[in-house]
C-alpha cells in the first residue's frame, strides 16, 4: 500500500468515527428530547391535579346548597325567597353549570357509583351498614372524580357489611 491510500485509510476510518458519534449524539438527543416531553406531560397532569382539587370542594358545596332549595313555599319574613323558580336560584345553577362544563372541559369526571362494588382503587368507604349485599355500595356520601382514567379524588360512600 502506497502511502496516499494508508492516508485514504486512515481518513475513511476517521470519517467513520466521527459519523458515528454523530449518531450516537443524536440519537442521545432524541432519547433526551422524548423524556423531557413525558416529564413536561407529567408535570402538566400535576399541576392539573393540584389546580383542580380546591375546586371540587367549591362544587361539592354548590351541590348540597342547591339540593337544600325547596320547591315553593311562601315566603316568610325571615325567608324572603319563593324557592326553585327564583330568579337567584337560576343564577346559582348557572353558576355551577360553568363550574361542571369547565371541569368537563378538563377531562374531569365523576366517579359512577351507584350499585357498584366497592372498589378500594376508586371509592374511600366512610361506615359499613347492613341491609344489602356485602360489598355493594349504598350511599354516595362525596362524589369522586377522576382525569384522564386517573383517581383525582376518591368517592367517600358507605358499604354495605
Amino acid at each position: 500500500m502506497t502511502n496516499e491510500e494508508n492516508e485514504i485509510e486512515k481518513l475513511k476510518k476517521q470519517a467513520q468515527e466521527y459519523l458515528d458519534g454523530w449518531k450516537r449524539a443524536k440519537a442521545d438527543y432524541l432519547n433526551l428530547k422524548k423524556e423531557m416531553e413525558s416529564q413536561n406531560k407529567e408535570i402538566k397532569d400535576w399541576m392539573a391535579k393540584i389546580m383542580l382539587l380546591p375546586l371540587l370542594n367549591i362544587v361539592d358545596g354548590f351541590d348540597k346548597a342547591l339540593a337544600e332549595i325547596p320547591e315553593n313555599f311562601p315566603p316568610k319574613a325571615d325567608q324572603p325567597w319563593a324557592g326553585k323558580n327564583d330568579a337567584w336560584v337560576a343564577g346559582i345553577q348557572s353558576i355551577k353549570k360553568q363550574i361542571d362544563e369547565y371541569l368537563t372541559n378538563q377531562r374531569v369526571e365523576h366517579l359512577s357509583v351507584n350499585g357498584e362494588k366497592f372498589d378500594p382503587t376508586k371509592h374511600e368507604a366512610f361506615e359499613s351498614i347492613e341491609g344489602g349485599e356485602s360489598g355493594t355500595i349504598a350511599e354516595e356520601l362525596q362524589k369522586g372524580y377522576s382525569i384522564n382514567g386517573e383517581i383525582l379524588r376518591p368517592a367517600k360512600v358507605k358499604v354495605y357489611k
